[in-house]
């Protein structure tokens, strides 16, 4: 393994030893399941918080998982900033441990103000994740980022079927809080084994003067203007990939008449397949045209969105993993994108701000569909009153291949080019 030196005026620092690593790319993969098993967890039970927390209508039990991802991505910014001058491996422990005790607590909440304030809690505690897993997963990568981004994909694969499918079976059989206790405290135990084996990324050692001060300020101004930009624009694709889970648990509970374990298993089942694809188009990504595939695999996701409520309920399943198969995936080759886009000094700051931004927007999408569930009415057990909303979800996706020249302006920006060129180079071309 060659040493590991990261640009911008730090010293060589050599890698611990093959085996370390990966174990440490595995058990990074698998708080990656965890993550986003308590992001889905209540994703199939709407109606069961509806009826137990005694609500008017279901907005506001999906109001409860909006609040969680609000602060799942509010915290991004500020964990950014964390992970790029802290251990990120002790970041990454923390986080899944507040996290199961968050769900914990949430299994205990006796009114509805109580849950909301466990399920924020749960979000700041899961924004831990991304901003301190890419900066050392990227590290971990040895110039194949897709590829090692692909694999931790898989980890959200398995967390995307977990959470609704152990949710809804297990809220079938004992309520909706069994599920909330028995995979927080599954989590909390996690994070210690995780805190025992895992190895953070070799910590880079910064001369005198070095860090992000030795950025050009003129970079920095660009590409904070370029994160924002491309915030904004994939905000579509959060949306509507949040969204479509909402709706189709409402959707194949109304509807289809599906029951809570059934519902939980499709919604599983919709993510379950990205375990291959995510490390297979991650792998595919890796060179010269990651931005094609991304745009490709977006607007095959609008396609099969737009398909899914016109499907017989036979073949219902069919058309939610056509469309699970490629939005997951655009999360592992657009994460690879932008990780490329900006050097390790200022990697998880400008992650985390991405997150921020997208994701606040995107997780308003779970109160946004259960409005407009409340608001069909009677017309909710019918099939045909849903295509409307699919649409609009599936034009949302299909706008969100904007992001995609957006990216590319970045990647061809001479400031950027400047920046990687050798110290020496920038120094002799710079007037005196």
């Amino acid at each position: 393994m060659p040493n590991y030196a990261p640009a911008g005026g730090h010293d060589v620092v050599p890698w611990p030893s093959r085996p370390h690593r990966l174990a440490t790319l595995w058990l990074t993969t698998s708080l990656h399941a965890f993550c986003h098993a308590y992001l889905t967890l209540l994703t199939p039970l709407y109606l069961a918080l509806q009826k137990g927390f005694d609500l008017p209508g279901v907005a506001g039990a999906t109001l409860l998982v909006s609040a969680q991802g609000v602060a799942f991505c509010l915290g991004s910014l500020p964990v950014g900033l964390l992970a790029d001058r802290v251990s990120r491996k002790r970041l990454l422990t923390i986080g899944l441990l507040l996290n199961g005790l968050a769900f914990a607590a949430l299994s205990r909440a006796d009114s509805y103000w109580m849950a909301v304030a466990c399920l924020f809690a749960a979000g700041l505690a899961g924004s831990f994740y991304h901003p301190a897993a890419m900066g050392l997963l990227v590290a971990l990568a040895d110039g194949r980022p897709g590829k090692f981004i692909g694999i931790a994909g898989m980890g959200a694969a398995v967390g995307f079927f977990v959470g609704p499918t152990f949710g809804g079976f297990r809220a079938e059989a004992a309520g909706w809080r069994a599920p909330c206790l028995e995979l927080g405290l599954l989590g909390a135990l996690w994070a210690v084994v995780y805190e025992l084996v895992a190895r953070d990324a070799p910590a880079t050692v910064r001369r005198a003067g070095g860090g992000t001060s030795k950025l050009p300020r003129a970079y920095l101004r660009s590409v904070l203007w370029y994160f924002g930009l491309v915030s904004l624009v994939f905000a579509m694709r959060d949306f509507a990939a949040t969204g479509v889970g909402t709706l189709s648990s409402l959707f194949l509970q109304k509807a289809h008449e599906y029951r809570l374990g059934p519902t939980g298993l499709f919604l599983g089942l919709m993510c379950l397949s990205s375990l291959l694809a995510n490390p297979l188009f991650g792998s595919l990504s890796d060179g010269t045209h990651r931005l094609r595939w991304l745009g490709g695999l977006l607007l095959a996701a609008a396609v099969a969105t737009a398909a899914i409520p016109w499907m017989p309920r036979a073949l219902v399943l069919i058309a939610l993993v056509a469309y699970g198969i490629p939005v997951m995936a655009s999360y592992a080759v657009g994460e690879a994108a932008l990780a490329e886009s900006v050097p390790d000094e200022v990697r998880g700051t400008m992650f985390g701000g991405f997150l921020t931004v997208a994701g606040v927007l995107g997780s308003i999408a779970p109160w946004a569909m259960g409005r407009l569930s409340d608001a069909l009415g009677s017309q909710a057990t019918h099939v045909s009153a849903y295509g409307p909303v699919y649409a609009g979800l599936a034009a949302l996706l299909a706008l969100s291949t904007l992001g995609v020249p957006v990216l590319n302006w970045v990647r061809t920006r001479e400031v950027l080019q400047q920046f990687e060129r050798p110290e020496q180079e920038r120094g002799s071309a710079s007037p005196s």
